[in-house]
């Protein structure tokens, strides 16, 4: 089930991101750029709870793990770019 969810989240984010409501909405075509930061921290999430068997509170991994922290503030940094600059 996981796995199905985990599809079905990314390719949601990606049609948001491609949507024409959400262009008209923002002014802008280029959130697409924001979807390799969403696909690496579910994917980095996937892999601490299973492999590292870190699974409990999502918060936590958050804060505490360094690649998916320095991932969101990476896609932050990357929405503001795309929406009041580029």
């Amino acid at each position: 089930m996981m796995g199905v969810v985990t599809a079905a989240v990314v390719v949601m984010y990606m049609l948001y991101t491609f949507s024409p409501e959400v262009t008209a909405k923002l002014h802008t075509e280029n959130l697409f750029i924001t979807i390799p930061f969403v696909v690496y921290g579910i994917f980095r999430y996937l892999y601490l709870i299973h492999k590292e068997e870190k699974g409990g509170s999502p918060t936590k991994i958050m804060i505490s793990d360094l690649p998916i922290l320095a991932t969101v503030i990476l896609w932050i940094l990357t929405v503001i770019l795309v929406l009041y600059i580029l």
